[in-house]
């Protein structure tokens, strides 16, 4: 801030600031998990991923052992794991713009209070994918408790012209042609 001090008096606490700090690295993380990637605060590792391209380990790294292994993989079209061994065309997918959803999901039992923890990605780049968010919820049906939230990775791929992503300046947000 040195060129520009007037912007430091509108940082807030040291903490705030890493909380927003750590979910840019975090979406960055797990969106990218053939990249090591690791964050430091205050002279102590927060995280570390080893970059080996594995995106249970990815959550591992980032939300813990016991996340991580609560976590049940989601795959349907599209480009997925890789894995499309026979069965649908379309991976089981109902007709519409969707063109793939992968990811994991964690167990109704493995929730958190806030909804941080679910993690969305279209076309790669993490957004704040609202009616995502809330289907996932909805799939979860009455397994969760009305004040709970899951932990959730899911990359959904979209035809381009499917997608608004100017909605938002940091293109945080997205809005969908059809969003049913």
């Amino acid at each position: 801030f040195y060129n520009v001090p007037a912007r430091r008096k509108y940082l807030k606490q040291d903490g705030t600031e890493f909380a927003h700090v750590n979910t840019v690295v975090t979406s960055y993380a797990l969106a990218n998990p053939d990249i090591a990637v690791s964050l430091t605060h205050d002279g102590r590792e927060t995280f570390a991923t080893t970059g080996q391209n594995d995106r249970r380990e990815a959550v591992m790294s980032v939300y813990g052992r016991e996340v991580a292994q609560s976590m049940v993989e989601v795959s349907a079209g599209g480009r997925g794991d890789g894995n499309d061994e026979g069965g649908d065309e379309d991976g089981g997918l109902p007709d519409g713009p969707l063109d793939g959803v992968s990811g994991l999901v964690s167990h109704p039992e493995t929730t958190r209070s806030t909804r941080e923890y679910c993690s969305t990605y279209v076309n790669g780049r993490y957004v704040t994918a609202g009616a995502v968010r809330d289907a996932v919820i909805e799939a979860y049906g009455h397994q969760l408790a009305p004040d709970r939230y899951p932990f959730a990775v899911l990359f959904l791929d979209v035809p381009a012209g499917d997608v608004d992503v100017n909605v938002h300046p940091r293109k945080l947000e997205v809005r969908f042609a059809d969003e049913e």
